[in-house]
């Protein structure tokens, strides 16, 4: 049985854990035999200006295949504030609100032991649209947290008022019922949410649309995945890559690329440079040594790591993952033959030669000049609503 509770914080600033609790759990209030028997996590919403979210509605979510669960709520403190005791789940989702103006959401670890600030932002909307095989599909039904709303004869979808971020969406219909992650967007900066049903369950790693922070599209979620492109340069070698993160032309639109945005990267390998060599990767979770949120993941229920792309020359990937005794593995797969035309690449636990559990990051790596386009990054078999479970710790 889930279990969340609620404690005002009595001071300002308090050093808070999470562990598990029951019915007769206590409230720590750090004095007396007791302090610290029970141990919570703070949580603190705050306005754009720094001014506390004084008496904004928090909510608390679970997620599981069907959809999210409320399994508590109550009103912050004149400070903005709430303390909650861990819930069996390993994440949980804290959204706050005050009214349809202000709002914000966090996925907070169980384990976290810190306090946590949230500053909150204008509410958002998620717009997209549902096609299957390429034709719309009307009337499909589209819930985000608690907001519902159906697809019109145009496949199209709006939901107002949500806190600005990635929300996992469950779409059902005659096709059956699928979650996928969704983005809200701005008028400035228009988020793009096409959804095309599919036969099969993923997640989306990355799809390089609405790529703000270098994260990929799971770590929005949750404050992790973060992409890097690196060479032998590094090391002193003298191997190049046509451009970093910070560099928006490695992003291409138009007819270079597969569906909206891709990722561009040219490789100038130095072959006389000892061990040269050049990729792009992300970390899937945390860095491998952070402790705040899962660094691995059990992506023992992925058919497949699929991707799009083309272009010429040679790629491998690389997964790096935490073995037996906590040492880094490193699993390479044969390479990869680019082509000037879009193929879509499937890569198996087989590829890699090993399970496919505590993995921390994903690395597309040559070792030989290379261009390479890249897309629609995703692991097959695994649901969106899935993911908070799948996390790590040792």
């Amino acid at each position: 049985m889930n279990c969340i509770r609620k404690i005002f914080p009595v001071f300002a600033v308090a050093f808070v854990v999470l562990v598990g609790c029951s019915d007769n759990a206590k409230v720590a209030n750090g004095t007396g035999s007791e302090a610290g028997e029970t141990e919570v996590v703070a949580i603190t919403f705050t306005k754009p200006n720094g001014e506390p979210l004084s008496r904004g509605i928090a909510r608390f979510w679970t997620m599981h295949d069907d959809g999210m669960t409320i399994v508590d709520a109550d009103t912050l403190n004149e400070d903005g504030a709430i303390g909650v005791e861990k819930i069996d789940e390993r994440v949980f989702l804290v959204e706050a609100s005050l009214g349809d103006s202000l709002s914000a959401m966090r996925w907070i670890p169980t384990k976290n032991v810190k306090t946590q600030v949230v500053k909150t932002g204008m509410t958002a909307t998620l717009k997209g649209s549902i096609a299957s095989r390429g034709r719309f599909v009307q009337d499909a039904s589209v819930r985000v947290l608690d907001k519902q709303t159906r697809t019109d004869e145009n496949g199209v979808f709006v939901i107002e008022n949500v806190p600005e971020g990635v929300h996992y969406a469950f779409v059902e219909g005659d096709f059956g019922k699928f979650a996928y992650q969704l983005q809200t967007g701005s008028e400035e900066t228009p988020a793009t949410n096409n959804i095309d049903i599919g036969d099969s369950v993923f997640t989306v790693i990355e799809d390089f649309e609405n790529w703000e922070n270098r994260r990929t599209l799971i770590g929005k979620s949750f404050g992790q995945g973060w992409w890097f492109i690196c060479t032998d340069s590094l090391q002193g070698g003298g191997s190049r890559v046509s451009g970093g993160l910070d560099d928006n032309r490695i992003l291409v639109v138009g007819d270079s690329a597969k569906d909206g945005h891709s990722l561009h990267l040219i490789f100038d390998i130095d072959v006389e440079t000892e061990g040269h060599y050049g990729v792009a990767g992300f970390a899937i979770g945390d860095d491998f040594d952070e402790k705040d949120m899962p660094s691995f993941y059990d992506l023992r229920a992925t058919k497949a790591i699929s991707f799009d792309a083309k272009g010429s020359g040679r790629i491998y990937l690389q997964i790096t993952k935490r073995g037996p005794e906590g040492e880094r593995e490193y699993h390479e797969t044969a390479s990869l033959e680019l082509s000037e035309d879009w193929q879509h690449f499937t890569i198996t636990a087989d590829d890699f030669g090993t399970e496919l559990v505590a993995v921390n990051t994903l690395n597309f790596m040559v070792n030989r000049d290379c261009e390479l386009f890249l897309d629609n990054i995703r692991l097959d078999g695994i649901s969106p609503s899935t993911w908070p479970s799948l996390g790590m710790e040792f």
